[in-house]
């Protein structure tokens, strides 16, 4: 499905514009996601926030580059929820098990 018809699904408030979203861009926004997290939960969360955000904006937006608007949401997204694992005393990466 073109980005012209996602957009016009979106502006209708049709459930089938979340799926044409996953199904164009989900695979590449989930390795983006997957690559800044490091953790497939993590990742995953993330790409369904940027499905409602992207549900959310749309109507009064109307991204020209689909794409673009796509990508940089769940980038967006991913790295704010990086920040917020990293956090104080959240962040386990460093400990270790006694």
């Amino acid at each position: 499905m073109d980005d012209q018809k996602i957009i016009k699904l979106l502006w209708q408030r049709a459930e089938s514009a979340i799926e044409a979203l996953a199904k164009k861009f989900g695979s590449r926004l989930m390795s983006i996601s997957l690559n800044i997290l490091g953790r497939r939960q993590d990742a995953e969360e993330s790409v369904n926030d940027t499905y409602l955000s992207i549900w959310n904006t749309v109507p009064p937006k109307k991204p020209d580059p689909l794409a673009g608007y796509v990508y940089t949401t769940g980038r967006n997204i991913s790295l704010d929820r990086l920040k917020y694992i990293a956090a104080g005393k959240r962040d386990c990466r460093y400990d270790l098990s006694i």
